[in-house]
């Protein structure tokens, strides 16, 4: 091998090396024989450049990859407090309703409980409620709305109940109207009216808020239970006289419903 060839081998790594190092860091820049220092100090401030990028470069992948954990933790946290912003509006508007019941119908809230489905089978119209025995409901409490009176629980589960809503054929509710005298019973006519039967004398017309009463003591009195729509023509020397009445409850957008302590 030639001298000639080994001085361009040396040359060569020198340069390599020289390139290594200063991608690290300049001060580590070696200090080269004079002879060389002109033709290769181009190199070095190439290298050192490159290497600044690198760091550079590295540095701020680094960056952004602490910045995509930081964005993902503040979503996972700005949806923890948006869930827990919506389960406090659940709760205040069930208090509200709760307490709007509380001094517009009956002192006794029990408890306000969702309402999870309706009878399917058309012949009757019950609700199903989604809180049960474990939440104090029992047999016999009154259920209502702040728009009016809904029914009565007749079944309990530890965690549902049924309701049979004044809108079902068995259903039986003392009524009296609000603005006049006259008392009577208000019986389901499904699939969305009640039939109430009055005293022939009762002074009754359309448009009559009619008030639950006192049957058996089943539901508070003064509780809305509808409007009527409708009074049938009776014969002369008849006892008792059918009115319509369209219920104050929508049943079937009902959501939440007000059970209130048995009488």
């Amino acid at each position: 091998m030639t001298e000639r060839v080994l001085r361009r081998l040396l040359l060569l790594g020198l340069m390599v090396l020289a390139l290594v190092l200063s991608s690290l860091t300049r001060s580590y820049t070696p200090t080269l024989p004079g002879e060389f220092a002109a033709r290769i100090a181009p190199l070095f401030g190439w290298s050192y450049r490159v290497g600044q990028n690198l760091r550079g470069a590295i540095a701020a992948i680094a960056d952004r990859r602490d910045l995509r954990a930081e964005n993902q933790a503040l979503r996972e946290k700005a949806s923890g407090l948006e869930e827990e912003n919506t389960r406090l509006r659940v709760q205040v508007r069930q208090l509200a309703a709760a307490l709007r019941v509380k001094a517009e119908q009956a002192p006794q809230v029990v408890a306000v409980a969702p309402v999870v489905g309706e009878d399917p089978s058309g012949l009757y119209r019950r609700l199903f409620l989604g809180i049960g025995s474990n939440q104090g409901l029992r047999v016999g409490m009154p259920v209502t709305s702040t728009a009016g009176l809904v029914g009565i629980i007749t079944e309990v589960t530890p965690t549902g109940a049924v309701v049979r809503t004044i809108l079902d054929p068995e259903s039986r509710v003392g009524v009296r109207l609000m603005d006049a005298p006259g008392r009577g019973i208000a019986y389901g006519q499904p699939p969305g009216k009640l039939r109430a039967e009055f005293a022939a004398e009762a002074k009754v017309k359309p448009g009559d808020w009619v008030l639950s009463g006192a049957l058996q003591g089943l539901f508070p009195a003064g509780i809305r239970v509808g409007q009527v729509e409708e009074v049938i023509p009776h014969p002369p020397g008849a006892l008792r006289q059918e009115v319509v009445v369209k219920p104050a409850v929508s049943l079937s957008l009902l959501e939440e419903v007000v059970v209130l302590r048995s009488l």
